[in-house]
Formats: C-alpha cells, sequence, structure tokens
C-alpha cells in the first residue's frame, strides 16, 4: 500500500469510530510521507476524538507547520486548547489567536468569529467579543448562539 492507500484507509477508519486502527493506517501515511499536512491533520482528528488534547494539539500544529493556509486546523487546535478544565488566560488567548486566523482565512467562517466571541467574553473583552459577534452575524443574520451571547453580553457586562 502507498501514502494514498493508508491515508484514505485511515480516514475511513476514523469515520467509522474505529480510531485504533486509523491511528495505525494514519500513522503509517505520515511515514510514507512526513510532510503531509493531510495526514498530520486527519491524525489529529483521531486523536481529538480519542480526547488525547496534547496528541491532537501536536498533529494539529505539524498540519499548520506544512499548510499555514488550513482553515479547519487552526479552527480546530482552537477547540482542543478550549477543552482543558478552566483553561488558563494564555491558553485562551493561543485558542484567541487560532480562531482570529481561521476567520482571517475565510472571512465568511462563521464558527470562528463566534468563538472569537466566547474566548473574549471569557477574556473579559466584551468589545472584542462584540465586534466578533457583529461579525458572525453579518454572515447570519439568525445565528442563534451569536445573538444570544450579543444580548448576554449587552445586557450583563455592558455597562
Amino acid at each position: 500500500m502507498d501514502y494514498k492507500d493508508y491515508l484514505n484507509q485511515g480516514i475511513q477508519e476514523t469515520n467509522e469510530g474505529k480510531f485504533d486502527e486509523a491511528l495505525h493506517s494514519l500513522s503509517r501515511a505520515v511515514g510514507l510521507k512526513p510532510d503531509s499536512a493531510v495526514a498530520y491533520f486527519s491524525l489529529a482528528i483521531v486523536y481529538h476524538n480519542m480526547n488525547e488534547v496534547v496528541s491532537a494539539y501536536d498533529n494539529y500544529s505539524k498540519a499548520i507547520e506544512f499548510n499555514p493556509d488550513m482553515i479547519d486546523a487552526y479552527f480546530n487546535r482552537g477547540q482542543v486548547i478550549l477543552l482543558g478544565e478552566d483553561p488558563s488566560d494564555i491558553k485562551l488567548n493561543m485558542a484567541l489567536r487560532d480562531f482570529q486566523k481561521a476567520g482571517e482565512l475565510d472571512s465568511k467562517f462563521i464558527d470562528a468569529f463566534y468563538y472569537s466571541a466566547v474566548v473574549q467574553k471569557k477574556l473579559e473583552d466584551y468589545q472584542g467579543a462584540l465586534e466578533n459577534l457583529d461579525k458572525a452575524l453579518a454572515i447570519d443574520p439568525n445565528a442563534v448562539y451569536s445573538r444570544a451571547l450579543k444580548k448576554l453580553i449587552l445586557q450583563k457586562y455592558i455597562k
């Protein structure tokens, strides 16, 4: 089997929830093509599903290293950072940078703007949060979570 065979097999195994098998297949793909952003991204997804946040983070980072325009790798890496219990301000800022980069690379990525706002609220940057929520609502005026978070911030935190 070659790189693509292992990659495709690993993705299929991931989709079927066979994470141990997927790790094996995707590790073989990385071994055959160690500069493959897609293989590292796929490995990261498996680790993410297994809640192995450090390995997921490391593999999303490798994917970004080989493809700095991989929008989903930034977004997912931000998500992994938020998985920890009560993340520190340093980690929140790391996640924020990833969500902002995803939004910069795709100006219609509504979830990137919403999660940027969620993190900014945690960091007590309410104006920044409102700006990102306005970006999300400009894309989809009916974005329920964005509307709800904006209302909460305006009512509870903006005096």
